[in-house]
């Protein structure tokens, strides 16, 4: 019998959507440590940590280039910073790790993922050159010891699968069903109407919108889901919750900025608006 697909609705989000309490510190909402920039690519790690900040984690904390820490820290000061060699050790203290965004693919990048994918890890969101070095390894999912969100776009998926874009396209659905299976992780296949899939779950997000079809908004995106997951959502209401929150942002910018021209950074003001508003909501009902 083929799975039901869940219907990403405001009252599914209103349901999922978490708490805060009056009497909150930074540590109720969690921390983060971001594994992502590179020379070619410092944007991807400032907007995948503003996207995890603008959904409400405490606290997150970014391992990266000396290059690219001096612009983040310009750019988002409220980011702290860690360097490659305390990783292993301080990985515990952290509850979400987002590995990936903008990191490149040099050959030690490439070794430093594969001994890190070694160790005890918390939960992961893997997100654009994690996936691209994962690919390169066989059978490489028998390697993720915890409990993960791969947040592919088409050309990753691809790479991820060995089959072509076109193939993956014409069946996103059962693609992403099939694969969410034989890794058993939770998949978030981006694109028009983003799927996200795990062993026994399927949604579909009701958003096509392409004034999202720019750089750098799915590195956002990583960001809203770990953020989320480091809030305590299960990995698949996480991924679930993060690609509607991204998508309805997105119609917000739309209906604000049009569907042309937009940059992804524009994108993150929207995103506490867009929570304001279900919060305003769930209070009507």
């Amino acid at each position: 019998m083929s799975q039901e697909i869940k219907k990403l609705t405001k009252e599914w989000v209103i349901d999922k959507l978490p708490k805060r309490p009056n009497d909150a510190n930074k540590g109720t909402f969690g921390k983060i440590l971001v594994i992502a920039g590179s020379e070619n690519y410092p944007g991807a790690a400032y907007l995948a940590c503003a996207g995890a900040y603008r959904v409400g984690v405490g606290l997150v904390t970014l391992a990266t280039s000396p290059e690219v820490k001096i612009i983040v820290s310009r750019k988002l000061p409220e980011v702290t910073f860690l360097s490659f060699d305390d990783i292993f050790e301080k990985i515990k203290d952290y509850d979400v790790l987002l590995l990936g965004p903008g990191l490149g693919q040099k050959s030690e990048t490439i070794e430093f993922v594969e001994q890190l994918l070694e160790e005890k890890l918390p939960k992961i969101v893997i997100d654009g050159d994690g996936l691209n070095i994962l690919s390169k390894t066989d059978e490489w999912w028998k390697k993720l010891k915890t409990d993960c969100i791969l947040t592919p776009h088409p050309g990753e998926m691809s790479r991820l699968t060995g089959l072509t874009v076109d193939q993956i396209q014409s069946d996103r659905i059962n693609i992403a069903k099939r694969f969410a299976k034989v890794w058993n992780q939770v998949v978030v296949l981006k694109g028009a109407n983003t799927v996200i899939a795990s062993s026994n779950e399927i949604a579909v997000s009701p958003y096509v919108n392409p004034a999202l079809a720019t750089a750098g908004t799915g590195d956002i995106l990583s960001g809203i889901i770990a953020g989320f997951l480091a809030q305590g959502l299960k990995t698949f209401d996480a991924a679930c919750l993060g690609v509607y929150i991204h998508g309805l942002a997105g119609e917000m910018l739309k209906e604000k900025y049009g569907n042309t021209g937009n940059l992804a950074s524009n994108l993150l003001p929207f995103l506490p608006k867009v929570i304001q508003h279900i919060q305003t909501l769930s209070q009507l009902n």
